[in-house]
Formats: structure tokens, C-alpha cells, sequence
């Protein structure tokens, strides 16, 4: 009878620690479900809201940047790649450029009417940065307080996007310049 104590008890704990494994593997099961299930309603709600501009990628010849008391950048295509213009010039760093590209097919569904808002409140009147994308215009100006998207102007319209780009655009200019080793046989850049 004591021979079969021991092995109870290990037995036991064979169980529960199957058990608990059991239990592991099913929340992460519903966590992974829940995630699937948000990011899926999130998508449907986009859908409906169009881009920010009919400007896909690959159409997008010239990139310029305006940034008060910082050296403006100038990017253009050539030759399949994109090079820096200004401040510096030379091969420019496609994997910077590509979420810059990206924001024109961005959906922000939250719009307004320039007329409806008072631009110098939400630093748009003077803008804190300008974009251009060839002949587009995109004023960035502050950050909503309560979920921190940027206030985007386009035209006669305000839109709360994303806050994605703002600290790229203002980052050191040096950093826009492709890196030296590799550089020169893939650019990399979508669109080409």
C-alpha cells in the first residue's frame, strides 16, 4: 500500500501540470482570436474612408519637405531611384522614404472642413511642417490631446491621422543619405 502513495501523488501532479499547459495553450488561443477579431473590425472600418490622396507610389516623382528652423529636404526619382536633392545630394535612403510614400494611401476617417476648425489653434496656420508629394501639399500641424493624432491638412480638408511620420520628417537630414556599403546595387524603394 505504501508502494502506491508515491505514485499517486506523482501521478497527480502529471495531471495538473498537463492541465495547466491545457490552460496556457487555450488563452493563448483566445487571446490570438480576440487580436484577429479587432483587427479585422478595425479593417471594415476603413474601408469605407478613402485615401488621403489618389496617389499611389509608384506615381509619386518628387518628395519635398518644408521644416521652419531646420534645412528643408528635397528627394526626386531618377533612373529608377530615389536621390537627395537638398540639403545634401546623393543616393537617398529608400527605407526612409517608403512610409513617406505610404501616406498618401493612408485612411483616416476622421474629416473636417478647413471652415469648421480654427487653424492657428491646431498649428495649421502656420503649419509646423509641410510635405509635398509631386504637386500635393500636406500642412502637418499638432497633436490631439486625448489620442495623439496629427491634425493633416489637404486642401480644404483636416483629417486625424496616425502620428507615424512626424518625428522621420524632423529627424537629422544626414540620416535621408542611403548608406555607403550595399547602396549601390539595390535602392530598394517600392514603385520603380
Amino acid at each position: 500500500m505504501a508502494d502506491l502513495v508515491p505514485t499517486a501523488a506523482a501521478l497527480t501532479v502529471s495531471v495538473l501540470a498537463r492541465r495547466r499547459w491545457l490552460n496556457l495553450a487555450l488563452l493563448g488561443l483566445v487571446g490570438g482570436l480576440a487580436t484577429l477579431a479587432w483587427l479585422e473590425s478595425r479593417q471594415e472600418r476603413l474601408t469605407g474612408v478613402p485615401a488621403l490622396l489618389d496617389l499611389p507610389p509608384v506615381r509619386i516623382e518628387r518628395i519635398a519637405v518644408e521644416r521652419p528652423s531646420q534645412a528643408d529636404l528635397a528627394f526626386k526619382r531618377s533612373g529608377g531611384r530615389w536621390w537627395m536633392a537638398a540639403p545634401e545630394s546623393g543616393l537617398a535612403n529608400p527605407i526612409l522614404l517608403n512610409p513617406i510614400m505610404d501616406l498618401a494611401g493612408a485612411h483616416c476617417p476622421l474629416r473636417y472642413a478647413v471652415t469648421e476648425l480654427d487653424l492657428k489653434a491646431l498649428q495649421l496656420d502656420p503649419p509646423r511642417l509641410r510635405l509635398w508629394l509631386n504637386d500635393w501639399e500636406i500642412r502637418f500641424g499638432a497633436t490631439s490631446p486625448t489620442d495623439g493624432l496629427r491634425y493633416l491638412q489637404i486642401g480644404a480638408t483636416v483629417s486625424l491621422c496616425p502620428d507615424r511620420l512626424y518625428s522621420l520628417l524632423t529627424s537629422a537630414a544626414a540620416s535621408f543619405r542611403a548608406p555607403p556599403i550595399g547602396s549601390s546595387t539595390s535602392s530598394g524603394a517600392r514603385g520603380e
